[in-house]
């Protein structure tokens, strides 16, 4: 027997962990693969489609780099200025191509430094988004010229948020520590704001339902605006590739619609349940399933119900969750959860927003803060009053015991039949 096992000591292996160095570096490699990959993409799309497009010598191949840079800065919701034109309103659904290369360089991340810990997979992304927001604010300092000037403050600050939510999510999934992460948050505000998120897709489904029919009846329309672009094969590809990804903005815009707040078309134009009056008008093919100019009519108000369903989602899914304690607290929570739901739909509906040129249409979509405060308050109203009631008929409603050992069973056919017709 060795003198370790007499005097009771067993010399334990240390555990593996990584070093703060190689957390560190492994972000900011992974980061820069992202950077690099995601303005490749860009720069294949952006210079063929200069290439195989009729265009003039005065637009050499370095300006339509600097603007495909432009472009990656872009779709991460950083405002680009192309010469005096301010374009702010991004596709929100182009908006996946750089979610998904976080996505994928948080999960290299963890393939690299395999955190053990729920902490080691939080440090291993704050280095990675930092390095990225880093560099994406340094490649728009690089590329600012005369026809293309990004912000490298925006882009730094968008960039960073970017890689944390899209890449933290990759190191949490690949590490096996997302449930973790899930569980460390009280169970009240779990609650609150899995309640929210069942209200706010209430509200989304809805409005993509309404704008897949608006899209379907406007569609000779939407054709008609591509023809007049007349932007030829190349073109026409980046034109489908816009239209696809605007889609999710239209469904926001809906969504905004249904809460009676409506979104502005330019500083002259609004759409709304009370009416709709257009001033300037892009020629761009989606916004052919706007409805037409005038009076809503009655069907617009029908479109406000998704508001009124989403509250009473959240006050139902709240009260089954919460079934058990007084009904104060079940409505106030519920009305916590409709509030924070209407600020989720507000904040969306910024995002679905911005400029797209000049005084005219300096203005395009929701005013996010107005979604917000309306959308708060119809479904916190209406998501307390259902668990209020929902409880209150819970706690009323008599359950009905039948003891089978009292009742009689009929044995014969004959029998069965003067049950039947005395049941009658």
């Amino acid at each position: 027997m060795s003198h370790l096992q007499r005097t009771g000591q067993v010399r334990r292996r240390p555990r593996e962990t990584s070093d703060t160095v190689s957390i560190v570096l492994a972000g900011a490699v992974s980061a820069v693969i992202v950077v690099v990959i995601g303005i490749a993409l860009a720069l294949i799309a952006t210079l063929g489609s200069w290439a195989l497009a009729p265009h003039s010598d005065d637009v050499g191949p370095d300006e339509v780099a600097r603007l495909a840079v432009g472009v990656w800065l872009y779709v991460q919701h950083v405002p680009l200025e192309i010469g005096p034109v301010s374009l702010g309103i991004v596709p929100l659904g182009l908006m996946l191509v750089p979610a998904l290369l976080c996505y994928a360089g948080g999960r290299q991340v963890v393939r690299m430094v395999r955190p053990h810990t729920l902490p080691e997979a939080t440090r291993a992304v704050i280095p990675y988004a930092l390095v990225y927001g880093l560099l994406a604010a340094v490649t728009a300092g690089l590329v600012r010229s005369d026809a293309v000037q990004p912000a490298p403050r925006t882009a730094f600050f968008a960039a960073t948020l970017f890689a944390l939510v899209a890449g933290g999510l990759g190191v949490l999934r690949a590490s096996g520590h997302l449930g973790e992460a899930l569980l460390r948050i009280p169970t009240a505000v779990r609650d609150v704001i899995a309640s929210a998120t069942v209200g706010v897709a209430t509200v989304v489904l809805v409005s993509a339902v309404l704008t897949a029919v608006a899209l379907a009846v406007g569609f000779p329309d939407s054709v008609e605006m591509y023809r007049t672009l007349d932007p030829g094969w190349s073109g026409g590809l980046m034109l489908l590739l816009l239209t696809v990804g605007f889609i999710p903005n239209l469904v926001l815009w809906t969504a905004s619609f249904t809460t009676g707040v409506g979104f502005v078309i330019g500083v002259d134009g609004a759409v709304s349940p009370q009416g709709v009056d257009y001033g300037a008008m892009p020629i761009f093919p989606p916004l052919a399933a706007l409805p037409p100019e005038g009076d809503a009519g009655g069907l617009a108000f029908v479109a406000l119900i998704a508001p009124l369903l989403a509250g009473y989602a959240i006050g139902s899914m709240m009260h089954r969750r919460l079934g058990g304690v007084q009904v104060e607290h079940l409505a106030a929570r519920a009305a916590s959860a409709g509030a924070i739901a209407g600020l989720l739909l507000g904040v969306l509906a910024w995002l679905s927003a911005g400029t797209a040129g000049d005084h005219a249409l300096a203005s395009l979509g929701p005013v996010g803060w107005k979604v917000g405060m309306v959308a708060a308050l119809e479904m916190s109203l209406i998501a307390a009053v259902v668990a209020w009631e929902l409880h209150r008929r819970g706690a009323t409603r008599r359950p009905r015991l039948i003891d089978l050992r009292d009742m009689t069973w009929p044995t014969t056919v004959s029998d069965r039949v003067k049950a039947a017709l005395g049941r009658r």
